[in-house]
């Protein structure tokens, strides 16, 4: 080998060593920064899921297909259903007769605090919630103030009828 050519080839092997050591310090480097953001991210996102109170539903990580697009939605049948329906009571026993009439637009329920006017159907209830239902009218004092409700099976529905005392001057 001619000195000009061991020049060379030393030159290459002292460069591509040296190269060598510089690529693993970049390695390492980067890897160490992209940890740090993922972490950074990662508390972001808690703090986020903290602020709005979301919950990760079980069975959500794992899954390549979840990983790529999202976990299913639930299916209507995973939630419960009220449905709220007034009557008016004419006799007073709190049960509904042949011929008491239905009360359209009369009541308004409140079920977790949103109101609904009677008859309503509020589908979505989340199972194993409790919910509280009250009612009132400016006509028509409903008989059922208050009432807790629970979900207690997936799709369940839960019907309730409102008793209702006409409030206004006797009708003849």
């Amino acid at each position: 080998m001619t000195t000009e050519a061991k020049a060379i080839h030393n030159f290459w092997k002292m460069t591509g060593s040296h190269f060598l050591s510089i690529r693993i310090f970049l390695g390492f480097f980067l890897a160490g920064i992209l940890g740090l953001a993922a972490t950074a991210v990662e508390a972001q996102e808690e703090g986020i899921s903290e602020q709005f109170r979301i919950e990760e539903r079980p069975g959500g990580r794992g899954n390549l297909l979840n990983l790529f697009f999202g976990s299913p939605p639930e299916l209507p049948t995973d939630r419960g259903k009220l449905i709220i329906q007034a009557f008016r009571d004419d006799n007073g026993n709190n049960r509904r007769d042949p011929g008491e009439r239905s009360l359209h637009g009369e009541i308004v329920c409140t079920v977790d605090e949103i109101e609904y006017q009677v008859p309503a159907f509020i589908p979505g209830l989340d199972l194993s919630g409790h919910y509280e239902v009250s009612c009132e009218g400016e006509d028509y004092l409903p008989m059922l103030l208050e009432q807790q409700i629970f979900i207690e099976r997936r799709g369940q529905i839960i019907r309730i009828e409102v008793p209702c005392q006409y409030l206004g001057p006797p009708e003849e």
